[in-house]
């Protein structure tokens, strides 16, 4: 069974729970046809310097019940984050296992489940690696999710935790980015690259995604701007921007 019909839902709610001011940006990854169940997706973000004011959030690896990515949470943490929804009808997520100097906790407002995070103090014009991965056990009536980042470009892998969530027993599916301002201030220009984007199924094969589609939310006023592209360079990756005066940027906003 696959839920990513409700993924832009979760979205919606996870924007409105934290009273967002700007518009938010999305990427969905294209899975090629019939592909099978993806058991680990791998994506990275870049973020130019000057680019990384507070309050912002780049999402990476986002799927059906949960996501995963990095904030700018003050001058002295940037966190690196891994959540985990629950069904909505009463199950639990119960934390497997975390990281050092991981907090792991359950939370509530764009829903509800568990999720983990750790101050990783990531640098602009560093790329950072992102892995979530899916077992899914039918004995138990349920999927253990497992969040990791890499600050070497994939060549070692550190661990946030993972999580069961029980009564959910899928794979990973309605893949997605976002780019999200969750505080007031739009004055700052908040922009990243995403890439490097690859899914393993449960026959462990892989394949790497070359393109997206992008949504967004609706505009809170005539002063928000955004810009998506993507294809950009050998590696195919893909910009988005929010906020900022539309001078400014490595790509200048066509809109609003």
């Amino acid at each position: 069974m696959y839920l990513s019909k409700f993924v832009p839902f979760l979205i919606f709610a996870l924007v409105a729970s934290q009273q967002v001011s700007a518009v938010s940006v999305h990427n969905w990854w294209d899975i090629p046809s019939g592909f099978g169940n993806i058991k680990e997706m791998v994506s990275s973000i870049r973020v130019p310097k000057g680019s990384d004011p507070v309050t912002t959030y780049w999402e990476a690896n986002g799927f059906s019940v949960g996501y995963m990515g990095m904030q700018a949470n003050s001058a002295t943490e940037r966190r690196v984050l891994f959540s985990v929804w629950d069904n909505g009808k009463g199950s639990t997520v119960d934390l497997v296992k975390k990281g050092p100097n991981v907090t792991a906790e359950g939370f509530g407002g764009e829903g509800t489940g568990a999720h983990a995070f750790v101050n990783a103090m990531w640098k602009t014009q560093d790329t950072v690696y992102f892995k979530v991965t899916a077992q899914v056990d039918e004995d138990k009536n349920g999927s253990t999710y497992s969040g990791y980042y890499s600050t070497d470009l994939g060549t070692t892998w550190k661990l946030v935790a993972s999580f069961f969530a029980n009564e959910q027993k899928y794979y990973l599916s309605g893949l997605y980015g976002f780019l999200e301002n969750y505080g007031s201030d739009q004055s700052k220009i908040r922009e990243g690259y995403w890439g490097n984007f690859t899914i393993t199924n449960t026959d462990n094969k892989k394949s790497k995604i070359d393109t997206v589609s992008f949504t967004k939310t609706t505009p809170k006023s005539d002063a928000d701007v955004w810009m998506q592209k993507q294809g950009l360079g050998p590696n195919k990756e893909v910009y988005m921007r929010i906020d900022g005066p539309k001078s400014e940027g490595i790509f200048k906003p066509t809109n609003p």
